[in-house]
């Protein structure tokens, strides 16, 4: 975060957000900062996993050039930045996966982002983002949760908490609004 967040974020600065995000942050017992963040989206679970987990529909809501993912536990989740970027290229934002629960939870840490962004790279690799999906009502929507966990104390860990915390309403926003009917 995107993770894949961080990276991403970084695009979606200018995109206009069409659904509410709900900021849910809180520290935990220990004092440390948890960034949460909670969107509804008008799709079931599994049709949300899907737009995490399989590559076109990732690639177009995410509104990247290219994007895979390697399933699994220990999978990967890579997607270019710039057009024209394919899979395998050096600058690639690549995420691996730590744990892979079908239509229920994604969790992953940042393998690599290219330097020069907003935030340091090794401070981003430090922290752990998670995805959860639950039905709402009947089950044709879902609440979508993304949480970072990990972050230290000191001026690196402030910048990227405040990148992440806007970055990730935004792409929540976009794929929740992915989901809605298009006039």
């Amino acid at each position: 975060m995107m993770m894949l967040a961080g990276a991403l974020a970084t695009l979606l600065t200018c995109m206009p957000v069409r659904t509410a995000v709900q900021d849910m942050s809180y520290k935990d017992a220990n004092g440390a900062r948890v960034l949460k963040e909670n969107t509804l989206v008008n799709a079931s679970p599994a049709a949300v996993w899907a737009a995490f987990t399989t590559d076109a529909a990732f690639a177009k809501w995410a509104d990247v050039p290219v994007a895979h993912i390697t399933p699994g536990n220990d999978g990967l989740i890579e997607f270019g930045l710039m057009p024209g970027s394919k899979i395998g290229d050096p600058n690639n934002v690549k995420n691996r996966i730590l744990v892979w629960l079908p239509d229920t939870m994604l969790v992953w840490r940042n393998e690599f982002v290219p330097a020069g962004g907003p935030f340091d790279p090794p401070t981003f690799a430090s922290v752990r983002t998670m995805i959860t999906i639950s039905p709402v009502g009947g089950g044709d929507q879902s609440s979508v949760s993304e949480t970072v966990i990990g972050f230290g104390d000191g001026a690196k860990y402030d910048q990227l908490y405040e990148h992440l915390r806007a970055g990730n309403a935004q792409y929540l926003a976009m794929l929740a609004s992915s989901f809605l009917a298009k006039p």
